[in-house]
């Protein structure tokens, strides 16, 4: 278990590290993840998608709102609505990510398509395991 937990940290780890030579922090990339995806997506859904307290959400989604880069769509209260990205966000958002996403492409072309396969299907089978293990409890 415990290199399940290295291996983790240091993936999270080297991608704040990347995000750092991009200007950004890991939890502002993750947020921006979150934000290029075809449906918007409200704070709350941005807090539970990639496990961020909803504070830290919201200071980032105040901070990319102050730079032009996101904006909010109707809705109820503020962090009830919709969140989306604005042409500007989206200039700035779609090169870097275009980048982190070739970065990811070669990793994977390095690994070959039989490694990433089991990678996948074994994160997957790992986190829902996981989660039905909290879920009912698993002290």
């Amino acid at each position: 278990m415990a290199l399940i937990d290295r291996f983790i940290c240091q993936a999270n780890a080297l991608y704040g590290e990347w995000a750092k030579r991009q200007g950004l922090t890991y939890n502002t990339l993750m947020v921006l993840c979150s934000l290029d995806q075809p449906d918007p997506r409200t704070q709350k859904q941005i807090a539970e998608e990639r496990m961020l307290p909803k504070q830290t959400v919201n200071s980032i989604v105040k901070e990319l709102e102050r730079k032009g880069w996101i904006q909010y769509l109707d809705g109820l209260e503020r962090r009830e609505r919709p969140l989306s990205l604005t042409e500007a966000g989206r200039a700035q958002l779609h090169p870097l990510l275009e980048r982190m996403y070739q970065m990811e492409d070669r990793v994977m072309d390095r690994m070959g398509p039989d490694l990433c396969q089991s990678l996948l299907e074994g994160q997957g089978a790992f986190a829902q395991a996981l989660a039905e293990e909290v879920r009912n409890g698993g002290d």
